[in-house]
C-alpha cells in the first residue's frame, strides 16, 4: 500500500485544559505507549471507491508481511479470520473499516457497508478518525476477532510504525498528540 491510497479527514478529542507537562513528543514511542496502554484504539478506514476484499486483504496482507516472515499457528488463525471476513465481499464505496484494539492481543474488524455518507477523493481510502477511549468496550456488531498479540502490532504498526503504508496520517496524528500533550 502507498501513502496516495489514503486522504486524512482526522478526528482527534479536544486538548486537555491543564497541561501535562511534557516538554516534547517522541512519536514512536508514544505510538508504541498508546499501542500497550490499557485504553481502547479505533480507526475507522472509509472506501472512496469499490474494491473488492481480496484486494483491500492483499494490501493489509503487505503489512501484515514486514512483521512476520513465518507464522505460528495462532497467527495464521488470526489471520484466517481477519482476511475471511473479507473474502468474497464487494465493498462498495463509503463502506467503512473499523480497526478496534482492545488490548494488544485482541483487536475486533467491523465492516459497516451502509453507506450513507458520499466522499470526493483522490485516493483509494480515506482515513476518517482515530480515536483513544479509555471505556473498555468495542463496535456493537463484529466481523472478526484478532488474538495475536503479534499480527494486531502488525497492522497498528503499519498505520502509526516508522513505515506507515500513510506517512500523512501517522504526521498528522502525531502532531496533534504532541499538540495535545505538550500544550
Amino acid at each position: 500500500m502507498r501513502d496516495d491510497f489514503y486522504g486524512l479527514p482526522l478526528e482527534m478529542p479536544r486538548p486537555p485544559k491543564k497541561k501535562v507537562g511534557l516538554e516534547t513528543f517522541d512519536a514512536s514511542s508514544g505510538f508504541d505507549s498508546i499501542f500497550k496502554a490499557s485504553v481502547v484504539k479505533s480507526l475507522s478506514i472509509t472506501l472512496v471507491r469499490d474494491v473488492d476484499g481480496k484486494t483491500f486483504v492483499n494490501a493489509l496482507d503487505g503489512v501484515i508481511a514486514r512483521w512476520i516472515q513465518k507464522r505460528t499457528d495462532e497467527e495464521e488463525s488470526s489471520l484466517s479470520a481477519f482476511r475471511n471476513s473479507f473474502l468474497g465481499r464487494n465493498l462498495k464505496q463509503g463502506t467503512t473499516i473499523y480497526l478496534t484494539w482492545l488490548e494488544p492481543s485482541r483487536m475486533l474488524e467491523t465492516i459497516d457497508s451502509d453507506v450513507l455518507d458520499f466522499q470526493i477523493s483522490l485516493f483509494e481510502f480515506v482515513i476518517s478518525s482515530v480515536s483513544v477511549s479509555t471505556k473498555d468496550q468495542g463496535p456493537s456488531q463484529v466481523d472478526a476477532e484478532v488474538k495475536s498479540a503479534t499480527v494486531n502490532y502488525a497492522l497498528y504498526d503499519g498505520f502509526f510504525g516508522s513505515s506507515p503504508v500513510s506517512p500523512t496520517l501517522r504526521s498528522s496524528t502525531a502532531q496533534l498528540l504532541e499538540a495535545i500533550l505538550t500544550k
